[in-house]
Order: structure tokens, then sequence, then C-alpha cells
């Protein structure tokens, strides 16, 4: 695997032809030329070299009226491969995905808190039966290891009401230079919700929307910010973080707003449901229990969209949870009902939509992280 290490990024034009053909899915070379402002001969030898090497695939020839049949060309899904690896505060999980970003194996794993040993034994074991998975001319072709992560993890543990010093362990460890000594990839570290938001941009965003606030309901509230189509990361890559605002009474959103307390309540009860794992049939059948959280956090989701409306102006809120689709529907709808109860004078509405990820889209956020570095 060290020969992934020292794998160069593509050029630029290669990489916006890559670009282009992930977008559209596939395209000839004429339009590629076209849309890219690129002479013909530009375009011939970059998608030659690309062709070359394995990362596209030559489609069957479409006849036109006239002329010679245009041939369309595609991703080579076996020409990359990337692992996204989620760390939360209660889960890990860890997928393998291709060239197109389909996923092609996954493995999860609930703990009670997160603890730098317990990581090390999930990914010594998972990495290497993921890879096995692949064909043996495959193994190569794993060009890195992208990594969603709450930044500063060990601050939440009052947050989390944890009694332990678990989460403390993570300040001093060094997880990128433990990651690359170990699997021999490059690593590349986000947090965790812009992560999110960055499947949703290559994924997603089926509105075509440049400008928007991405609210991710997890474990926390969180969010990212997207400019122009591109991730806005601040200085210290912690820009969006939505659930840190305050609400009227001085304390975070992500107080009033989070996963884990709907969890606590269903622990209560010992019903013996994973909120991550909540399907529609029981959010039905314990809707009464469900819905005065949904419109506590429906609440904060409104503060955060008043407060980022304010600032950005931008065109809309996306809106994201593992949550099954049923609850997430309603907190979407909730979410606005409080949005227009709020004092909104001076502002311009906004579209409020929902993502397309849901409980995975920090993973495949994750994994996107190598892919974009070295191809997109």
């Amino acid at each position: 695997m060290k020969s992934s290490l020292s794998r160069a990024p593509r050029s630029n034009n290669e990489r916006a032809i890559l670009s282009l053909i992930r977008q559209q899915q596939s395209m000839p070379k004429a339009q590629i030329a076209k849309a890219l402002v690129l002479s013909a001969q530009a375009a011939t030898v970059n998608i030659n070299k690309l062709e070359e090497d394995k990362l596209l695939l030559r489609d069957a020839p479409v006849k036109g009226r006239v002329g010679q049949p245009s041939v369309p060309f595609r991703l080579n899904p076996d020409g990359a491969f990337s692992f996204g690896l989620k760390i939360g505060r209660r889960r890990f999980d860890l997928i393998l995905v291709d060239l197109q970003s389909t996923q092609r194996a996954s493995v999860s794993v609930e703990v009670h808190e997160a603890s730098v040993e317990e990581l090390k034994s999930f990914l010594e074991t998972h990495i290497p039966k993921l890879i096995s998975q692949l064909e043996p001319e495959l193994r190569s072709h794993v060009c890195g290891l992208g990594v969603a992560m709450p930044f500063d993890i060990w601050q939440w543990q009052a947050a989390s009401g944890s009694a332990t010093n678990t989460l403390s362990q993570w300040q001093n460890f060094d997880l990128k230079g433990y990651l690359e000594s170990q699997f021999q990839f490059p690593v590349y570290i986000s947090n965790d919700n812009n992560a999110a938001c960055c499947a949703e941009l290559s994924l997603g965003n089926p509105n075509n929307y440049s400008d928007f606030l991405y609210v991710y309901l997890g474990a926390f509230l969180g969010g990212a910010v997207v400019i122009n189509h591109q991730l806005l990361e601040g200085k210290s890559g912690n820009a969006g973080a939505i659930g840190s605002m305050l609400n009227a009474d001085r304390e975070q959103l992500l107080s009033q707003c989070s996963l884990l307390s709907l969890q606590s309540e269903f622990d209560k009860l010992q019903l013996g449901i994973s909120v991550y794992e909540l399907t529609d049939s029981q959010f039905t059948a314990h809707n009464r229990l469900v819905q005065p959280w949904l419109e506590k956090a429906a609440e904060a989701i409104s503060i955060a969209m008043h407060n980022s409306l304010s600032l950005l102006d931008m065109q809309a809120v996306i809106i994201d949870s593992p949550l099954p689709s049923k609850a997430l529907e309603q907190l979407k709808q909730l979410s606005i009902a409080a949005f227009s109860r709020l004092d909104n004078r001076g502002l311009r509405s906004c579209d409020v939509s929902l993502g397309v990820c849901g409980e995975k889209a920090q993973s495949i956020g994750s994994a996107q992280l190598a892919l974009s570095h070295h191809y997109f």
C-alpha cells in the first residue's frame, strides 16, 4: 500500500474533466471540451491520459444525425477507492467507496463512549477485511482514508453527561500519525459536519443551490456553510458551528437539540431502540415520545436559520439527520413553522429542503476527502 502514499493529484485539466463527468455521469469529448473551454487537442490529450490510467471508460458510440458517432466517457468505478471513517461519540462507521462514490463495503459499531483503544481495535480488524473484499489487482487503487470527527472531541464530555475521562484520551492522540503509520494511506481529517456537507455537495443538492446553510442533527446539532458551491471552512475548519449559537436563555443550541437526548428518553423506558436505526414504523409507534423532542429541535434549528440568514442571505437551508424519512419531513415542517413565528423583519425568506445522505452523510463525506484531493 505504500505506493498510494506517494500518488500525485491529477492536473487541473484532468481534475476538471473528472469532476464534469462525475456531475453529468457521461459525456463525449466534444461536449467536454466545450463545457471546459478546452481546445480539441487539449481535451483529447487529457482524456487519453485518464483513459490510459484506467480512470475513464468508453461507452457505446452514440449515432447522431450527421458525422461520426460520438463516444461518451464515464468514470471507471474501479479506477480508485477511498476509505471513509466517521468517529462519533457513540459510534464508529467505516466505508469503502469507488471512484463513482458507490459504496462497496461498510461496517459499523456502537460503543458506550468513543475511546482511542476501541477505535484502534475496530480499524485494525476491519480495514484489512474490507481491503480483502477487493480483487487483488485493485487493492493498490486505494488512494487514502478520510476521517470525519468532532473537532476537540474531548470538550464534549460534559455535554454528553459522561462521568469518565474516556474522551480526554483524544486530546494528546496523534490520530493522523497513527493512521498513516498503521495503514500506509494518506489521511485527511475534517470536521464531521463539514464532511457531511461535502457528501451533500457531491451526491445531493438536487436543486443545485449555490449558497446554503447545511444543518445536520446528529449526536449534537451541527452545520456547515456553502458559498458559491464551495464549502466555507473558516480559519480553523469550524465555520457553520450552529450548535454553539446561543438561544434566548444564553444556552448553546446543541443543549436542546441532540439525538443523545432522544436516546436518553428511549433508554429510560428500556425500549431497546437505537436512534441511529430508528424506522418509520418505530417513529409512528412512539410518536407521543418523539413529537415533543422534534418540536424542541425545530425551535433550535429555527434560531440557527434566523441567525444564519441574517448574516448570509443564503438561498436555502438543507436539513439532514439519521432520523427516518417521516420524522425528518416532520422536523422540516416544524422548523419552517417555528421560523415563521420569529421576528423576521429585514430578512428575505429562503427554501428549506432535506438532505439525501442521512445517517451515512458523515461517512460518505469523509470518503470524498481522499477522492477530492486526488481526482476532483
